[in-house]
């Protein structure tokens, strides 16, 4: 999705549009507001799907990856900066897995319910959204987004307290989700899921004790999957607004599974029965 369409001169890529300094780094991020990401893979993904304020790059960090960098920072006009190795770590060091790349970006924008279901709603196939019952890991957060993203999710509805939010970790972990999937956030879920059935959508919820198996139901129609919180599960009231709840038969000796896991297994039922890939 970049928007640059100037054709690559045949100097390294490396070599274009980075300003050296030698300052110190103290100061390089200016408004609070701003986001810091790190990470390769979560600075490229920002540079296709959005626009960075700035990348930061660690001296002596070369290599395919690197060049992809600097190439769309030069197309997007994102300024490029070195920095050594001491003003890096002082700088971003504090971030895991940053691997000598880091960038500045603004806050994550989200989006409104009534856009989200009205964009959901104009797919040519059946609308799919996950919504998130006060997820607080931000780890869980980003690797739901991830799946989401990649089974091809219209977006996903969290609520606005008492929850994990879109922050840099999350866009991390989420490694370019964030900078493509719509999330929309809901002052009141019960509302908001009230909201949904009357536009027509079904609401299934994920639960241990849920009074269907999830490889049994119809999900070739508008759906939302419901997930429940870390250790809590579905909100009283949430459960009682789904139209039916779902569980993951457990022959083995595990007692459950995590969030994320669980999500990925119902998400890729849905996209398995709307795609016929079982019979």
């Amino acid at each position: 999705m970049s928007d640059g369409n100037r054709t690559p001169s045949n100097k390294n890529p490396e070599e274009e549009d980075i300003e050296d300094h030698s300052s110190d780094g103290s100061n390089l991020v200016e408004e609070e507001k701003d986001e810091l990401i790190a990470g390769r893979h979560a600075v490229v993904e920002a540079l296709r799907y959005s626009k960075p304020l700035r990348v930061y790059l660690m001296d002596g960090q070369k290599g395919a990856v690197i060049n992809e960098i600097t190439l769309l920072a030069r197309q997007r006009k994102v300024p490029v900066k070195r920095l050594t190795r001491e003003e890096f770590e002082k700088f971003a060091g504090g971030i895991s897995g940053n691997q000598g790349v880091a960038s500045l970006v603004s806050p994550f924008q989200y989006w409104s319910l009534n856009r989200l279901i009205e964009v959901a709603k104009s797919s040519k196939t059946d609308p799919f959204l996950i919504l998130l019952d006060h997820l607080e890991d931000p780890q869980n957060l980003g690797a739901v987004m991830r799946t989401a993203d990649a089974a091809g999710v219209d977006g996903v509805i969290i609520p606005d307290q008492r929850a994990a939010g879109v922050t840099a970790a999350v866009r991390k972990v989420a490694a370019g989700a964030a900078e493509r999937l719509p999330v929309a956030m809901a002052g009141n879920l019960n509302r908001a899921a009230e909201m949904l059935k009357k536009e027509g959508f079904w609401l299934y919820g994920a639960e241990a004790d849920g009074s269907q198996a999830y490889y049994r139901v119809d999900y070739c129609r508008p759906l939302v999957l419901v997930i429940g919180s870390e250790g809590k599960g579905l909100s009283r009231l949430l459960r009682k607004n789904c139209d039916l709840t779902l569980t993951i038969p457990m022959p083995g000796q595990a007692g459950s599974l995590n969030v994320a896991a669980s999500t990925a297994i119902l998400t890729y039922a849905v996209l398995a029965q709307r795609e016929g890939w079982i019979k």
